[in-house]
């Protein structure tokens, strides 16, 4: 059984995480490295960016100390591992925010991060049960590094609106911190929402500074860690609360995929057709659709909480996250679509 965080160290660390981020991402406002606009970009100013220096490095420093505090040893092998890669893909995206390094390096890292997370996880019991034992460990690494690779990449195109991404990964931590309360997950989720926390009045509603990718891809990776983890340990919570906290996220990715390949577009081609960047485009303003991605997370949370006590069978609470995103597509897709003419 693990011992509840002290009642006063812990808010107290959670608060000293907020204040550290904040103060880091204060400072690299004043390194000055711009995110000029494209023709992707939802700004039309050149604004800082890097502000997930601060996200990473207040959350990296924290993590041993909650774990020091909730009476364990600073890091074992799988959260060690967490931590490095955190900081290694965190450092190879500084550098692309910097020098614009050509797509397969930034890859590589998500890879190469994604494969020290993933082999330190055990497979799920219930893949364990299914598959002998040289099988189960091969397969759970393939889809573990994809999984993880997938949210990497799908908390990093989402990060085009003020708050969007770090105000919804902010709630789906606090929520899942809350799901999971008194094991080291929950305390992780709570530190990552606390650094996000100090990040996020530099963003929303107006930006001084970007996130960037040093700040997008690592929470990516780390939001990803959280639902293995889930998998992997079902004493901390279960497998369906992450998905369902971001599902606004994911299910956004999915559909423009979706979307974008059955209108023949070249899927590695960048673009701005996401939903939420549709929205914009359609009339509503930024702030409006940010709001109703953190209301997702929020509708997500309330789905969590129904399944993981009995209120409802998991498949009608994913249903059941999944219907605002279904109401969310068909609103965007009406507001976009040329009015038909009447003869």
């Amino acid at each position: 059984m693990i011992a509840p965080f002290p009642t006063l160290a812990f808010p107290f660390l959670l608060f000293a995480t907020w204040i550290t981020a904040g103060l880091v991402v204060a400072a690299t406002i004043r390194l000055g490295v711009m995110d000029h606009p494209g023709h992707r970009s939802s700004h039309t100013r050149p604004t800082p960016k890097g502000g997930g220096i601060g996200i990473v490095g207040a959350f990296v420093l924290a993590v041993p100390v909650g774990r020091m505090l909730h009476g364990m040893t600073p890091l074992d092998l799988p959260v060690a591992a967490l931590l490095a890669a955190t900081l290694l893909l965190g450092a190879i995206s500084w550098l692309d925010d910097v020098y614009q390094w050509p797509p397969l390096v930034k890859l590589g890292a998500q890879i190469g991060a994604a494969i020290l997370v993933a082999m330190t996880l055990p497979p799920p019991p219930g893949l364990s049960a299914m598959l002998p034992t040289p099988l189960a460990f091969p397969a759970w690494w393939v889809l573990a590094i994809s999984a993880l690779v997938f949210t990497t990449n799908a908390v990093n195109f989402m990060d085009g609106l003020n708050g969007l991404v770090s105000g919804s990964v902010m709630l789906a931590c606090l929520l899942l911190g809350t799901l999971a309360a008194g094991t080291p997950l929950g305390g992780m989720a709570l530190l990552l929402a606390a650094a996000l926390a100090g990040f996020l009045p530099f963003n929303f509603p107006s930006a001084r500074i970007f996130m960037g990718d040093v700040g997008s891809q690592p929470c990516g990776l780390l939001v990803g860690a959280f639902a293995l983890t889930c998998a992997s340990h079902p004493g901390m919570t279960a497998w369906y609360v992450v998905p369902m906290l971001l599902g606004g996220l994911i299910y956004d990715v999915l559909y423009t995929l979706v979307r974008r390949w059955r209108n023949g577009a070249r899927l590695m081609e960048g673009h701005r057709e996401h939903l939420y960047q549709r929205a914009t485009q359609s009339g509503l303003s930024p702030v409006a659709v940010t709001l109703v991605h953190w209301s997702f997370v929020l509708w997500g949370g309330m789905a969590a909480y129904a399944v993981l006590h009995d209120i409802m069978g998991v498949a009608a609470g994913l249903m059941a996250a999944l219907l605002p995103q279904l109401l969310w597509s068909a609103v965007v897709e009406r507001r976009v679509r040329p009015p038909t003419r009447i003869a």
